[in-house]
């Protein structure tokens, strides 16, 4: 079915499906929010494209014609997101290569609706940017590419309004709900049109956005990008004298918490469940938009996640189960795993995702193996299955977590939270604990880990390995007993395992900027049923 619906797309009548009324000018346009660089424009127009770490010199050809070195890059380019970067260097010569490149799209891509082009999410960033920044495509335009572009819009608003009647509510509806509740206001569309918009996108917004502020995907990337998004157009609403949608400001409240929530002290967001790719500099542009300043609370119930802030240590840890169905395509088995950081020092992380968005990165990227936690007899706490229908390729989640307990833990000494999970009851009848207490000075980090048998009588043996990724700017060697740390801005920390010795093992940091990376992870391994639990301690000295 997928196969057919894709030969009707390609074909050359299935466009005629959206045309329509054109309309004839715009009203209003939202605002960009994103960071910009002008110097960018520069490559851009010396036909150098940069996106996902990956870089194509085109000379002379369209970009649009050259092969994409990777699928991120291919989304990056059709998304017209880069624009931006044009708009920042506000020169005649930058809005000639603007309507030059949306010329370029319309002569090729733009004309058969087929390809990652017209996958939902692309059109609708395509949608959202164009509008966003359409008075500096169209200043001094021709007549002709005025009408061409609006002609455009017209058509890609109609085709996303009837792809939007048969998608899932995931993520991507959600962007698709976003782009044309811009369009119903910036464009000549009739009231009736307006409030439809309007009360969809509040629908997927009750859907999607959790009442603690997070993302049914449980992915903390995805709020800044929303709300890149919400901003804009609740600004919209009020240029264009409409009521704001009130389940459009109860989202944008219930966002900027969580996003408070995810950064540790040097803005970095915490890495899970497909997290990574987001730039900080973006969460930063984000938040200097809110005006309440709402603090997070320690701990996000519906989102699963327990943070621990004390002085200028945080701990950041999944409490959570994996997010099954169509909204869990980038689920990790990160069941109780944790990210720390000192100040503007990330120590403890886990490997997060390749930016490049490499096929061969994504399955290490989901194992346990790749986040601070407990591997029990080298496999993951869940299990996935990866399957294509047409041109796509999906992940989803097959066994995992169905219970995880936590409770809070407190002493006179400091706060934290002990938590268990039965990811690996059906593999091994043994349940996975782990405690972890932030003492009130920030400087010292306890901890355990614990195996449970479900059965009295369970004494089968089985391996564990309770790993901690180290970010690639730290140092750790031997020291005795124990393990020193030692970060870039000169802080030292030490770890140590209640009889049991630490190792020093290589391993690779995912979330590179230019892409993966070797750092090093510290290993306590222990055999069960001999040893149930150890003990184990970071402390700044």
């Amino acid at each position: 079915m997928e196969r057919v619906k894709s030969r009707l797309q390609a074909g050359p009548l299935w466009w005629f499906r959206f045309v329509g009324h054109t309309a004839e000018r715009l009203l209003f346009t939202p605002s960009c929010i994103r960071p910009s660089d002008p110097l960018v424009a520069r490559d851009i127009y010396q036909g150098r494209f940069t996106f996902s770490g990956r870089t194509v010199e085109t000379g002379t050809a369209s970009v649009f014609e050259v092969e994409a070195p990777s699928p991120a890059w291919e989304n990056g380019l059709h998304s017209f997101r880069w624009l931006r970067h044009l708009n920042a260097a506000d020169t005649e010569l930058a809005s000639e290569n603007a309507r030059a490149l949306i010329n370029s799209w319309l002569n090729g891509p733009g004309k058969r609706i087929v390809g990652v082009s017209w996958e939902a999410d692309i059109c609708a960033a395509r949608l959202t940017a164009w509008l966003q920044h359409a008075p500096f495509i169209l200043r001094n335009s021709e007549h002709s590419f005025y009408r061409r572009f609006l002609a455009s819009i017209s058509k890609q608003m109609r085709y996303l309004r009837a792809f939007a009647r048969g998608c899932e509510d995931d993520l991507k509806l959600l962007k698709v709900r976003i782009a044309l509740a811009m369009t119903s206001l910036t464009l000549t569309t009739h009231g009736k049109t307006r409030v439809r918009a309007a009360r969809n996108l509040e629908y997927q917004l009750k859907r999607q956005i959790y009442t603690d502020g997070g993302h049914v995907s449980r992915n903390p990337d995805v709020i800044a990008d929303i709300l890149c998004e919400l901003l804009p157009l609740s600004q919209l609403y009020i240029a264009a004298s409409k009521p704001v949608p009130s389940e459009l400001l109860r989202a944008i409240d219930r966002l900027f918490p969580m996003l408070r929530f995810f950064r540790h002290s040097d803005g970095s967001v915490a890495q899970f469940h497909g997290s990574g790719i987001g730039d900080a500099d973006i969460s930063a542009a984000v938040l200097r938009h809110d005006v309440t300043n709402g603090q997070p609370n320690a701990i996000a119930n519906q989102s699963a996640y327990q943070k621990l802030m004390e002085n200028d240590a945080v701990v950041i840890a999944d409490i959570g189960r994996p997010v099954a169905g169509y909204n869990g395509v980038k689920t990790h088995a990160s069941t109780l795993a944790f990210e720390f950081s000192s100040g503007r020092n990330r120590l403890i992380v886990n490997a997060g995702v390749d930016r490049l968005c490499r096929d061969i990165y994504e399955a290490p990227a989901r194992a346990t193996a790749a986040h601070s936690a407990l591997v029990l007899d080298d496999k993951s706490s869940a299990q996935f299955a990866v399957f294509s229908t047409g041109r796509r390729r999906h992940t989803r989640l097959l066994r995992g977590p169905t219970i995880v307990e936590t409770q809070p833990w407190k002493t006179d000494n400091g706060e934290g939270f002990s938590a268990r999970h039965n990811g690996y009851l059906h593999a091994t009848g043994l349940w996975h604990e782990r405690g972890i207490l932030l003492a009130h000075s920030g400087k010292r980090l306890d901890g355990y880990d614990r195996l449970t048998p479900d059965s009295a009588v369970h004494k089968t043996r089985h391996k564990a390995d309770i790993r901690f990724h180290l970010h690639p700017s730290i140092q750790v060697a031997e020291a005795g007993d124990y393990l020193q740390i030692k970060t870039d801005r000169g802080e030292i920390w030490q770890f140590s395992a209640v009889n049991q010795k630490p190792k020093i093992e290589e391993s690779i940091f995912l979330a590179g900027i230019s892409g993966p990376v070797y750092n090093w992870q510290i290993v306590v391994s222990f055999e069960y049923p001999e040893l149930d639990s150890v003990t184990w301690r970071f402390e700044r000295l």
